[in-house]
């Protein structure tokens, strides 16, 4: 059998009742924690601006912390939107991906309006993250290397796959909708060289392509099935093929589900920097001061590096607070300066302080064997004594192997929706999913 042929028949033939107690849970956190993202993130200038062009009439699938609705489509797309702008939702690490994001709103918006049935609601989720992780495993990196966005490759196929549960689909279909999400993926880095828009348009655009490639394969349309193996697979076309690892598409498939892996953030910024910010954090709880050191070395992996560090003159002077999310000194300055690193963090990014330490803080290349199962964190300060202190974290917080325990999950999820009634009212439904027949967000 192809791969996509082994991944259709493993998604299609696991019932609900198939799947472990502990993976429905952790499903459920992932999905309580990416609302209360979306939420925060729903009056971002972005989201605003993109409300206006789905305005829609007779829709009635609310838009999460808005009063607006859209038609399921368009209302997935928005909170999907919403649940990345802050570039605070959760990263499967080891394939730098970002799936919630797309299948929270996808599950939760769409999947809604074409069943009532909280368990397939939820088994569509856990088979996304599936199908999306392994293929982002199995890349290895590098369709980051090659200047695509993982979760814009992946993520499409996270869609394909939830949408193919929602709708029915059988496993000949599903064949079919997974040859046709290989012809959707697509999204360039590019947003980097100035902190534009486009990074959560791929996660709108995977919403929106995952629904029509399971409605193409539904009607009896029919895709390549040799998409990982043949002449133009995915990985060549997107990544470096010899240095894929493609029996990561089916290693221990049934046993070692994806959402086991994924990290849950604590800080509201490019996951990559993580590692660092915890350092800083450390290097604050010292009480070492600015006026101590003389220079800050990091330590980065080569693809982290192309996101947070590079060019330095432009993460060392950040025009946005979204460029600062992806700048390593501005985001270490924070942690450093202030002790913590949340929402607000962003709202003054010009004060003189954090601009002045971070020119202190540079970087050199250094391939941890941590990195991507771990977002690492190495620095080397030099103090103006001449002394010289290192920092390293292994595991970055929110990691599985470093999680964000119960408690400091359900604080993230309160201060992000930041209404108590509303909260209550999410979490009670998502924490009660495969019994309920819809989903409402009352209004913010």
């Amino acid at each position: 059998m192809l791969y996509s042929e082994k991944l259709a028949d493993f998604v299609i033939n696991t019932k609900y009742e198939d799947i472990p107690t502990s993976v429905i849970t952790r499903a459920k956190e992932l999905m309580l924690d990416t609302v209360g993202v979306a939420i925060a993130g729903s009056t971002n200038d972005a989201i605003l601006k993109s409300i206006k062009a789905f305005k829609d009439e007779n829709a009635n699938v609310s838009i999460w912390g808005s009063d607006f609705k859209a038609t399921p489509i368009n209302a997935a797309m928005l909170n999907a939107m919403s649940s990345h702008v802050l570039d605070f939702d959760d990263t499967l690490t080891k394939a730098i991906l970002h799936a919630s994001a797309i299948l929270t709103p996808l599950c939760l918006s769409y999947g809604f309006s074409k069943t009532n049935d909280g368990k397939k609601i939820l088994k569509a989720f856990i088979m996304g993250w599936e199908v999306a992780g392994r293929i982002g495993i199995a890349s290895n990196g590098t369709f980051h290397k090659k200047g695509f966005h993982t979760s814009a490759i992946a993520g499409v196929f996270a869609a394909t796959t939830a949408a193919c549960i929602i709708n029915d689909l059988d496993s000949l279909q599903t064949i079919n909708a997974l040859g046709f999400a290989a012809s959707f993926a697509g999204g360039i880095n590019e947003f980097l060289s100035n902190g534009s828009n486009s990074k959560i348009l791929h996660i709108a655009n995977a919403v929106l392509n995952g629904i029509r490639a399971s409605k193409y394969a539904q009607i009896g349309l029919f895709a390549p099935v040799s998409i990982f193996e043949g002449r133009d697979n995915i990985f060549r076309a997107f990544g470096i093929e010899n240095e894929c690892n493609k029996e990561q598409l089916d290693e221990n498939l049934s046993k070692d589900y994806m959402i086991m892996q994924v990290s849950i953030k604590p800080y509201p910024s490019c996951h990559f920097a993580h590692g660092l910010i915890d350092c800083a954090k450390l290097l604050k709880e010292d009480g070492i001061k600015a006026c101590d050191i003389e220079e800050i070395i990091c330590y980065v992996n080569s693809v982290p590096i192309s996101f947070i560090c590079e060019p330095i003159e432009q993460k060392h002077n950040p025009k946005s607070d979204y460029e600062v999310k992806f700048s390593f000194a501005y985001l270490f300055s924070l942690m450093f300066i202030d002790g913590y690193l949340n929402l607000k963090s962003f709202e003054n990014i010009k004060r003189k302080e954090i601009a002045d330490f971070a020119k202190k803080i540079k970087y050199e290349k250094y391939e941890s064997t941590y990195f991507p199962k771990y977002f690492y964190g190495k620095i080397s300060v030099k103090l103006k004594n001449q002394k010289t202190l290192i920092k390293e974290v292994k595991i970055n917080k929110g990691n599985p192997e470093n999680p964000l325990n119960k408690d400091e999950l359900l604080e993230k999820f309160y201060s992000n929706v930041n209404n108590l009634a509303l909260s209550n009212s999410i979490k009670e439904q998502i924490l009660n999913i495969e019994n309920i027949k819809n989903f409402k967000t009352p209004n913010k």
